[in-house]
C-alpha cells in the first residue's frame, strides 16, 4: 500500500507542468529595442553670434597739423549738434601765413590798381602820338602777369584761411562725446584723435562669422536681437556683408529705432539662414561616432535590422544631420543595439 501511494503522488508531479505549459503562451525571444524616425532638417538655420551695440554714424577728430591743444570746449557725454566747435589747436606757424598771404593778396590790388591808371594814361597818350606802342604794350602785359599773380596770390590766402580753420574742431554730425583722449595742453600730432563721437542716428550690430556661413548672407536678411542683461528680442536687418580677411566675415546688423538699445550694450544676433533639406536622425542612432565607419541600425518592414553606413554632419538638440542611403520616415534603432547583428529580428517597443 505504501509502494502504490509513492507511484501515485509522482504521477501527479508529472501531469501538473504538461497542464501548465499548455496554459502559457510561447514566450517572445526577440530583443526589444527603442525607434525613432529620420526626419528632415528645418527649412532655415538660426546660429547666434555675440556682438556689441554701436552707434552707426562714429567718428574720432583730428587736426591736419600737429600743436598744442590750447582749448577743449566740450566735456565727456556731452550732447553736440552739428558745426559745434570741439577744441582749439595753437599752431605758431599757420595764423602768420595766413596774414602773409593777406598782406600780398593787398599788395597786388594796390599795384593792379596802378597799372590799371598806368594803362588808361598810355592809351590816351598813344592816341594823340605822343608814347610809343612798345610802351602801351609793355604796360598791358605787366597788368595781366600781375592779374595772374593775384589770382594765385588768392588761391594761397585760401588755403591758409582753410589751414587756420581746421585749428578748431567742429562736429561734423550731431552726437554724443564718447570718450576724450587729449587734455589742454598737451602736444598733439598730426592726425591724432583727439575725442570720439558717437551719433544719435540709430544704432547697429557687428559682428563676425565663419566664411562658408557669410557666404550664404546678403544684406537685407531679418535678424533678431538679443540683450543679454534684459529680457526682450528686436528686429534687425542686414545692412552690409564683408569680405573675409582671415577666417570670418565681417557682418553689420542694423537696428529698428524702437530697439531701445544703447551703444556698449552686449547682445546675441540671432541669424535666419536658408539650409539645403538634408536628413536628421537622434545622437544616439548612431554607432561608433567618432570611429571611421559609423553607421546606424535601420528597420525594415518586417522588424529586422539593416546596417547602414552613415557621414555624420552638424548636431543640433541631440538631432544630427547625415548622409545616408535613408529616407524620411524610416526607423533607426535608438535604444537596445547594444549585441544587434545584421538581420536580427526585433521587438519594437511603444
Amino acid at each position: 500500500m505504501a509502494v502504490l501511494g509513492l507511484l501515485a503522488l509522482l504521477g501527479g508531479c508529472d501531469r501538473a507542468p504538461a497542464n501548465s505549459q499548455a496554459a502559457n503562451p510561447a514566450v517572445d525571444a526577440r530583443a526589444a529595442v527603442r525607434v525613432s524616425q529620420v526626419r528632415h532638417s528645418a527649412a532655415e538655420e538660426r546660429p547666434r553670434f555675440p556682438g556689441v551695440v554701436r552707434a552707426r554714424e562714429r567718428v574720432s577728430p583730428a587736426f591736419l597739423h600737429a600743436g598744442v591743444l590750447s582749448e577743449r570746449l566740450v566735456a565727456r557725454g556731452q550732447r553736440v549738434e552739428e558745426g559745434e566747435p570741439l577744441a582749439r589747436l595753437h599752431n605758431p606757424a599757420l595764423e602768420p601765413a595766413l596774414a602773409g598771404a593777406e598782406g600780398r593778396v593787398r599788395e597786388l590790388d594796390a599795384h593792379l590798381a596802378r597799372l590799371g591808371r598806368d594803362v588808361e594814361r598810355a592809351r590816351a597818350l598813344r592816341e594823340r602820338n605822343l608814347v610809343a606802342q612798345e610802351e602801351l604794350d609793355r604796360l598791358v602785359s605787366e597788368r595781366e602777369a600781375t592779374v595772374q599773380a593775384r589770382e594765385q596770390a588768392m588761391a594761397s590766402r585760401a588755403d591758409a584761411r582753410a589751414q587756420v580753420d581746421e585749428m578748431t574742431l567742429q562736429a561734423p554730425f550731431a552726437a554724443d562725446v564718447a570718450d576724450l583722449f587729449v587734455e589742454p595742453g598737451d602736444f598733439v600730432a598730426a592726425g591724432e584723435p583727439v575725442l570720439a563721437l558717437s551719433g544719435v542716428d540709430g544704432v547697429e550690430v557687428a559682428i563676425r562669422v565663419p566664411v562658408m556661413l557669410g557666404a550664404r548672407l546678403a544684406p537685407g536678411m531679418e535678424t533678431q536681437v538679443s540683450p543679454v542683461l534684459q529680457e526682450g528680442r528686436f528686429p534687425g536687418r542686414i545692412s552690409s556683408v564683408g569680405r573675409a580677411d582671415t577666417a570670418l566675415v565681417p557682418v553689420v546688423v542694423a537696428l529698428d529705432s524702437t530697439s531701445r538699445l544703447s551703444p556698449g550694450e552686449s547682445v546675441q544676433v540671432y541669424l535666419s539662414v536658408p539650409m539645403t533639406p538634408s536628413l536628421q536622425v537622434p545622437l544616439a542612432a548612431v554607432q561608433d561616432p567618432g570611429g571611421h565607419a559609423p553607421y546606424v541600425l535601420a528597420l525594415t518592414d518586417d522588424e529586422t535590422v539593416r546596417r547602414v553606413p552613415v557621414a555624420p554632419g552638424r548636431l543640433e538638440n541631440g538631432w544630427v544631420t547625415v548622409s545616408a542611403p535613408l529616407s524620411a520616415g524610416d526607423r533607426v534603432v535608438v535604444a537596445g543595439q547594444g549585441r544587434l547583428q545584421q538581420g536580427d529580428s526585433v521587438r519594437v517597443l511603444p
